[in-house]
């Protein structure tokens, strides 16, 4: 049965999406998506209907923005708490979250062409 894109996901099918996959085991690692939920008041789920978590669209960007900051951009807990609790606003949050990628990104690209031109 396949869900239409703007329903809601459980638990599983949100560690699909993000890519919270164990590549040993093949197991789903929820406890990294429980572990979010009490560190980022942004990271709760929608719903809760007997005990099961569900997840909406919006709930989806969040928690893929936190696995980008800390995973791809290697931001502490505390710095990504930080960006997330600066603007109300989630349109605001998202371009202050873009700004600071490009930032550290900028910054990365700099040190690498300057060690070029020390090799040179």
């Amino acid at each position: 049965m396949n869900k239409k894109k703007d329903a809601f996901k459980t638990v599983g099918e949100v560690c699909q999406i993000l890519g919270l996959i164990d590549n040993d085991t093949g197991r789903k690692k929820t406890h990294i998506l429980r572990f979010w939920e009490k560190k980022f008041k942004q990271a709760k789920c929608s719903v809760v209907h007997n005990g099961r978590r569900y997840y909406s669209s919006e709930d989806i960007k969040v928690l893929h923005t936190i696995k980008t900051l800390i995973n791809d951009e290697g931001l502490t807990l505390n710095k990504v708490k930080k960006l997330l609790n600066e603007k109300k606003d989630k349109t605001e949050v998202d371009s202050k979250i873009d700004k600071y990628i490009n930032q550290e990104q900028l910054k990365k690209i700099k040190k690498i062409i300057s060690e070029i031109k020390n090799i040179i």
